[in-house]
């Protein structure tokens, strides 16, 4: 076979496989539903793939979800059903089965099947956002809260607690939720230090609300798992707000896992910088950039790494050296190209989102002064007198 025909063989192959992926992968509707079941109010939401679909269930008393799956009939009617893995019995068991279908003026009318053989009729109508009267309307708009999460925090309220001095003039303030006892922080505001975190704060609340909701969703089998969260704010002045939050939980295993994500965002309108706003390494005037266009990607490539590569080499050689022979090779333009980073009150951490601590030991020393950084530092920002 020539090499011609290799090439138009694997691509074909490849394509194949990518287009059964999406077969079985590809979610073509979602449906946010509500309504009286027996005695409580249930919220559900379908999610529709080709002939089969899941759903996740709660009521205001049990906000967890409950998992069903099943099949899609040819006439549109959904097959649900809820079961179990029983390790004793070493088989699935079902508890409930549901039929449910789509009529006229967007009802939905349903029987749920208990394992005992009780039967329940039902009539379902899609969650609307704005009839749920939710306390932070503007915010699960804003930043797109499914209907079903939302109707799941409709009644949320928060306590207010501790208050932490991050640096001079700045400050944050506990908020928990107590039902669900998830807490996250906010910016506090002070006019004298030009803190003004009224729009940022709209995007903690936003990730405070997505935290309580990931709570929720952590469960196995028929059990609830565990799911705690932490935070750490990094930095904090009046344009610019780092922080680690730290997720551990058990969701549908018995170990609990620890995951940290780092979070920036400009305090006047709540998004995310990207970090060539900040520091701009090509002699060149900066151009407008989009994070993944071809001239992105180009100036990563050639300008950003190397440089981030000198730069550590300069300031932690001992640490680039000892890494050469280990699993965690620091002296590599390609891990450098594209760090995950946050900025600390001395400088910016960057690091390869593939090293970790049980990897390749202590990470956090990475971090890039801003004295080293002066003649690439935007002023905007404020990062360095």
């Amino acid at each position: 076979m020539t090499s011609t025909k290799i090439k138009k063989t694997v691509l074909f192959v490849f394509f194949l496989l990518i287009g059964i992926k999406n077969a079985f992968a590809h979610r073509e509707k979602v449906y946010y539903l509500y309504g009286q079941i027996g005695d409580e109010e249930v919220a559900i939401q379908i999610d529709e793939y080709d002939s089969n679909c899941t759903a996740t269930y709660m009521t205001l008393n049990d906000k967890y979800d409950h998992v069903l799956e099943g099949k899609i009939l040819e006439n549109g009617e959904f097959h649900l059903i809820s079961r179990y893995w029983d390790a004793d019995k070493k088989e699935n068991i079902i508890n409930d089965n549901i039929t449910l279908i789509e009529k006229e003026n967007d009802q939905w009318v349903g029987i749920w099947k208990y394992k005992r053989g009780k039967e329940v009729h039902f009539i379902l109508k899609p969650i609307s956002i704005d009839a749920l009267n939710h306390p932070f309307i503007e915010v699960v708009k804003k930043y797109e809260v499914s209907p079903y999460k939302a109707y799941r925090t409709q009644n949320i309220s928060f306590k207010k607690g501790k208050k932490q001095k991050i640096s001079n003039g700045t400050r944050i303030e506990n908020h928990t939720d107590p039902e669900s006892g998830i807490s996250f922080f906010r910016v506090l505001a002070d006019r004298k230090n030009n803190i003004n975190p009224e729009q940022v704060n709209k995007r903690l609340l936003a990730n405070h609300i997505e935290m309580i909701n990931a709570k929720y969703s952590c469960v196995f089998t028929k059990n609830k798992g565990n799911y705690t969260c932490d935070y750490e704010v990094n930095f904090l002045n009046e344009k610019l707000i780092s922080y680690t939050s730290v997720i551990k939980k058990s969701c549908f295993t018995s170990s609990i896992k620890s995951y940290s994500t780092y979070h920036n965002y400009n305090l006047i309108d709540g998004e995310e910088p990207i970090l060539d706003d900040l520091f701009w390494f090509d002699g060149k005037p900066k151009p407008e950039l989009k994070v993944g266009d071809f001239n992105w990607m180009k100036y990563r490539y050639n300008v950003f790494g190397p440089k981030v590569l000198e730069i550590l080499t300069a300031l932690y050689p001992q640490r680039i050296k000892a890494s050469e022979s280990s699993s965690c090779n620091y002296n590599a333009v390609k891990m450098w190209q594209f760090p995950i980073w946050h900025l600390t009150f001395k400088g910016v951490f960057l690091r390869n989102k593939s090293f970790d601590e049980e990897k390749c030991g202590e990470i956090s020393w990475s971090v890039i002064p801003f004295e080293v950084l002066k003649d690439y530092i935007s002023k905007e920002y404020k990062l360095i007198d």
